[in-house]
């Protein structure tokens, strides 16, 4: 299962804001990614969509990639004889 706090953890450097609201700082404190939080802001619409793109297209590839993996492993243990 996907965990959040885990998948939006920052790399530690992160200083919030004096001005931060409450809930801003609780997220900061949770350890989420505040400064990638903040560059996706300050990329437009289009910009976000793009880049939903471009990472999509890279988990499509892994995806893939890891299906042959799997096909191909499976192909080697029916063919793998055990000798007892």
């Amino acid at each position: 299962m996907f965990e959040f706090t885990l998948a939006c953890m920052g790399k530690g450097n992160y200083v919030c804001p004096p001005d931060a609201g409450p809930t801003w700082r609780e997220a900061c404190e949770a350890g989420c990614d505040m400064e990638e939080l903040e560059s996706n802001l300050r990329l437009t619409p289009w910009e976000r969509m793009l880049k939903h793109d471009k990472k999509l297209n890279e988990l499509l590839e892994f995806e893939a990639f890891m299906e042959k993996l799997r096909q191909g492993w499976n192909f080697v243990k029916s063919k793998h004889v055990y000798s007892s």
